[in-house]
């Protein structure tokens, strides 16, 4: 991840969604990164973003969009949208697991 990328996302989030109460939509965010001129693949440039700014502590996700944690209720309402995704992806997990210890599958090969 370009150093130059995570500056521009820091940035733009403190100037536009500094707390969950302001947080914005990723296309917004998208737009002005593509205007600013950052190389992002134009297969599917909103999950290079996303993938830029999944390791940074202080961005956080709600149902409005993605904001800059400033508060402990920030943090935790960034907490609460993490641990929904990672509990759908566990039990999308143990379908997938139960269904081929059916046979549901059949042959695939």
């Amino acid at each position: 991840m370009s150093d130059l990328l995570t500056g521009d996302i820091r940035s733009w989030l403190r100037s536009n969604a500094r707390g969950h109460a302001n947080a914005k939509p990723r296309r917004l965010l998208l737009a002005h990164l593509l205007y600013l001129g950052h190389a992002l693949p134009k297969s599917d440039p909103d999950r290079a973003m996303r993938k830029a700014y999944e390791s940074m502590e202080d961005v956080g996700s709600c149902a409005k969009g993605i904001f800059l944690v400033v508060t402990a209720e920030d943090r935790r309402i960034a907490g609460v949208q993490l641990h929904g995704h990672a509990l759908a992806e566990l039990v999308r997990e143990k379908r997938v697991k139960d269904g081929a210890e059916a046979g549901e599958q059949g042959n695939l090969f």
